[in-house]
């Protein structure tokens, strides 16, 4: 006989539309098996489809345990499996209950069509109660944090610039936002990256806590320090190094300002941005030339404007270098040129933000690679450009046609990732495509 909850999980997963269990003659009482047909029954027919194989006695017990060669397969309800049905192993492990054997049988309901083992409802059940666990001590470790944040007071100190003021107020306000959700609205943030798993993004809030007791607190900091305060045991130092450049990199976009200003020292790193074309700020300005770099710190303290008609967003250096090569170009069409580099840096997307405030842009061209980066990129380029307003925004395809809406370009970029992919620097074209591009 079944137990109740071993039947109702082969009717879940392994049973198809309208087969049912029937058990065969009851196994001899010294058998450790046990068998059972999957019957397949209409007004008109009945047929014996395949047979079950699973253990008799199997006790559920939480100190148990599969063995690890078992958990690397990494079993699900709908995974199937060859093992070897004679191997000591595999009889041990489905008269503990951990997995079924399962027959199938051709239309002549004798005929072994196929022969494979399954998840067994105790490994199934093992498996939901691991889950659970992990998810209750997730659960713990956000409300824990969020007591830690209870602690944190800002009250804006005179040796402390407006400038760090106001990214600890920034700091802050996220962190109350967060306060408010649960683990599950957590998950799916975008406040965060969104392929951060749910341990790495507690993981950064428990960096951005310690971060902040650190600042509000000090007037200068070393990396090291975050996380040996923070955790006060041999080796605490260490804990965020493996996620380092991400997590100052998610920082410093949630501050809206470099670590540095916020009081953090010896990162020994600057972020470069470099452009072609002509930029003013309250401290410098850059003409028609060369290319030239901002920095990280620069755009900090700047406010950056620019005479351009046309803003060019592009993901690499060699199509930076090549527009400079030719003579002019950029000149008497009236363009800039920024190259990202990759993935948008919060330095580089306060830098859009200021250009597009600050200026009277006629029309942004975002130009990046033809990969699944390249589409991320290109988003990630047009959120930034989308938040100041109705602009002309243009997307250049592999094959040099413009495309002037999002979900047309998303769209195009799927269908050419199904089969293809390119890099810019592969499609890049010369003046003359770039100024119909352009519209001249």
């Amino acid at each position: 006989m079944l137990d109740p909850s071993t039947a109702a999980y082969i009717e879940k997963f392994i049973l198809k539309s309208t087969e049912q269990l029937e058990l065969i003659n009851p196994s001899p009482s010294d058998s450790p098996f046990t068998e059972v047909n999957i019957i397949k029954q209409t007004q008109r027919t009945f047929r014996i489809t395949g047979v079950l194989t699973l253990g008799s006695n199997v006790t559920n017990s939480d100190d148990e345990s599969p063995d690890d060669e078992l958990k690397n397969m990494k079993l699900a309800p709908g995974k199937k499996v060859k093992l070897d049905d004679h191997d000591p192993t595999t009889l041990r492990w489905m008269e503990s209950g951990w997995i079924i054997k399962e027959i199938r049988f051709k239309n002549d309901g004798k005929t072994i069509d196929s022969m494979h083992f399954r998840m067994g409802y105790r490994l199934y059940n093992y498996e939901q109660v691991q889950a659970q666990k992990k998810k209750d001590a997730l659960e713990q470790q956000f409300e824990s944090w969020k007591l830690g944040t209870a602690s944190l007071e800002h009250t804006p100190e005179h040796h402390f610039s407006p400038r760090r003021n106001k990214g600890i107020q920034s700091l802050l306000t996220t962190i109350d936002q967060l306060n408010r959700l649960a683990l599950h609205e957590l998950e799916i943030s975008t406040l965060f990256p969104y392929k951060w798993s749910i341990p790495k993004r507690l993981k950064f809030l428990h960096f951005v806590l310690a971060f902040l007791q650190l600042c509000l607190t000090k007037t200068d900091f070393d990396w090291k320090e975050i996380g040996a305060s923070y955790y006060k045991k041999i080796g605490g130092s260490k804990e965020f190094d493996p996620n380092k450049e991400e997590y100052i990199a998610t920082l410093e976009e949630w501050a809206q300002c470099p670590a540095a200003y916020l009081g953090l020292t010896s990162l020994g790193k600057i972020t470069p941005l470099y452009f072609s074309g002509e930029i003013e700020g309250h401290y410098s300005s850059y003409h028609f030339g060369p290319v030239h770099a901002l920095t990280d710190l620069s755009i900090a303290e700047e406010e950056y404007a620019t005479t351009a008609a046309t803003l060019w967003l592009v993901e690499n250096r060699a199509v930076l270098t090549r527009f400079t090569a030719e003579k002019d170009f950029i000149k008497q069409t009236n363009s800039l040129v920024l190259c990202v580099d990759g993935h948008l840096r919060t330095s580089h997307k306060q830098c859009i933000h200021q250009l597009l405030k600050n200026s009277a842009l006629h029309q942004v061209i975002i130009w990046s690679d033809y990969d699944p980066d390249g589409l991320q990129i290109a988003k990630e380029l047009y959120t930034a450009v989308s938040q100041h307003g109705t602009l002309n925004v243009k997307w250049i395809t592999h094959n040099h046609q413009v495309i002037t809406n999002w979900q047309q370009y998303e769209d195009y970029m799927l269908a050419f990732l199904k089969h293809h992919q390119a890099e810019q620097e592969q499609v890049t074209g010369g003046v003359e495509d770039w100024r119909k591009w352009i519209g001249l």
